[in-house]
């Protein structure tokens, strides 16, 4: 399980990848360079605003 501390900070360097436009597959990548636990992905990335089935069907397909 990742820290709060640890998750705000990449979940803040994530809203700003976003908001340069890297796309969905982008952050993941940053999620997994820190090494994000995959179960922690989707509230992560339900926080940056991504739909749960968006993010089920992409996790899903990167199996």
């Amino acid at each position: 399980m990742t820290s709060d501390f640890v998750r705000n900070i990449h979940l803040a360097t994530a809203q700003q990848l976003r908001e340069q436009g890297v796309d969905l597959y982008g952050i993941v990548e940053h999620f997994e360079s820190v090494f994000i636990p995959q179960n922690e992905l989707p509230e992560l990335l339900g926080k940056l605003g991504y739909q749960q089935q968006d993010l089920k069907q992409f996790l899903h397909s990167r199996l």
